[in-house]
């Protein structure tokens, strides 16, 4: 893997180029598409114009299907990512998890064809690797060659203002701040779906309608979980133009054959309901949301919760600083033996939910969270701050990413679980080159001593090229 890092980074440096050394016409050329998360988002239709051509790599961004018709044409695309990350220790320490640290690599080569106003095609093959780790990789980072994405889209109807889009095949989502449904960026493989779904969209609204199985990892060529279902409906209403300020109103729904929490395992059909309030003026911003989840889990109900506040207000001055506050509750199980299952299930939640190093799931969980940024220059960003958590619950446990319980319940000790300080820097070096570094170090409290766990140190070093 050694050879092709270095391969890698060969094939990518020629291509940092500033864009403003590009030839370009006396017509003022348009920004160029911003990269997402999410990359069939993108949209290269203005390419269609030769004055906004001044990227090196727009003649693959935009390849004309039709001299009569620019709506036809077809993309292509990709991703190389080469990142380090270190754990000293992973989990705590707990269950002999040695220190550890590895190399990651994705790549990523997508295409996008679009036959018209109408009707598109989209496919996005990935390759995870990993290598240096002590223990074997799971799939979520070793998987050699698989499919991302794939899908068909059809849009039924469009007027000049709306359009209705209908999707189907192998594809991603990700709904509002992604605390219920996101990317999962950090590891090799992200989130997939294999469904259909429904995209209304008008000035100020957007719905969308989901049907889907989540992809399993497997470390090869991936097919659906069969023994999960996840649907949905999310809709957006923007009361300014310019989206700064907003609601979002949802509902998602999961069926689990084999539920697992640290009450047990069984059957589980979960129901959440959920709100999101965000805007922004004079300096402040503010993205609130709260959510209740409702169902069955084997002969109990499900009675779960959660509400969290991320703000700040920054400052207009040299560095642009911010200041701002993250706080959020997540229940856990209060009694086990009450019939009722308590522990809230974050789903499909983002990456670095909490910070870089990924310690804790959202369950169970009472977090506190100031932090600060500051802006350097336009292409660096500095951030950090400190995160006190305590368990909701002493009846339930601490739940690590995956979803399977990393420290147990022990009803006797105290809530505290530790302090875990962060600090982050994010350098966009080009349009196609990115640099980010995190290092995180969690000051654990007796709740993690009792279960024979301790501090924990962790640093992680990204570089992202994108086309």
């Amino acid at each position: 893997m050694r050879k092709v890092i270095l391969i890698s980074f060969s094939v990518m440096l020629p291509a940092a180029v500033p864009a403003d050394e590009m030839t370009i016409t006396g017509e003022t050329p348009a920004p160029p598409p911003a990269y997402n998360m999410l990359r069939f988002d993108e949209n290269y239709s203005c390419l269609a114009n030769p004055a906004n051509r001044t990227d090196w790599f727009d003649p693959v961004k935009y390849i004309p299907l039709r001299t009569n018709d620019p709506s036809w044409y077809l993309t292509f695309g990709g991703e190389l990512r080469e990142r380090f990350e270190g754990n000293y220790d992973p989990n705590f320490g707990i269950h002999s998890k040695e220190a550890d640290s590895y190399l990651l690599q994705r790549i990523t080569l997508l295409a996008d064809l679009h036959l018209g106003e109408r009707v598109r095609f989209y496919a996005e093959g990935i390759s995870g690797l990993q290598e240096g780790d002590s223990q074997p990789a799971p799939p979520v980072q070793q998987d050699p060659i698989d499919l991302q994405f794939a899908f068909l889209d059809l849009v039924p109807y469009l007027t000049e203002d709306e359009s209705l889009t209908l999707r189907a095949g192998r594809f991603g989502m990700s709904f509002g701040s992604g605390r219920l449904v996101a990317t999962r960026a950090a590891p090799n493989i992200p989130f997939r779906f294999n469904g259909i779904e429904a995209i209304y969209a008008r000035p100020l609204w957007e719905a969308t309608a989901f049907l889907t199985q989540p992809v399993e990892d497997s470390g090869g060529i991936s097919g659906s979980d069969p023994g999960t279902e996840f649907w949905g409906l999310y809709l957006t209403h923007w009361f300014r133009a310019s989206h700064t300020l907003g609601l979002d109103l949802y509902y998602f729904g999961i069926h689990r054959e084999h539920g697992a929490y640290a009450s047990g395992m069984g059957d589980e059909h979960r129901h959440s309901l959920g709100a999101r309030e965000f805007g922004e003026w004079n300096g402040w911003d503010w993205n609130a949301e709260q959510v209740v989840q409702v169902g069955t889990f084997g002969n109990e109900s499900i009675l779960a919760w959660t509400a969290a506040l991320d703000s700040g207000y920054t400052w207009d001055a040299m560095w642009s600083p911010r200041l701002g506050l993250k706080a959020g509750i997540v229940s856990g199980e209060h009694n086990p033996s009450n019939g009722r299952l308590e522990t809230f299930d974050a789903l499909y939640f983002k990456s670095g939910y909490f910070n870089d190093a990924s310690l804790i799931r959202p369950q169970n969980i009472i977090g506190v969270h100031p932090n600060f940024a500051v802006k350097p220059s336009r292409t660096v960003t500095v951030d950090g701050g400190a995160n006190w958590f305590w368990r909701y619950s002493q009846n339930d446990a601490v739940y690590a990413v995956p979803g399977f319980v990393s420290v147990p319940a022990l009803k006797t000790a105290s809530s505290y679980v530790g302090t875990a300080l962060d600090l982050n820097l994010t350098w966009q070096i080009q349009r196609h080159v990115s640099f980010q570094t995190s290092y995180v170090h969690f000051f654990t409290g007796s709740y993690i001593h009792e279960a024979g766990g301790h501090d924990v140190d962790y640093v992680s070093a990204t570089i992202d090229f994108l086309f």
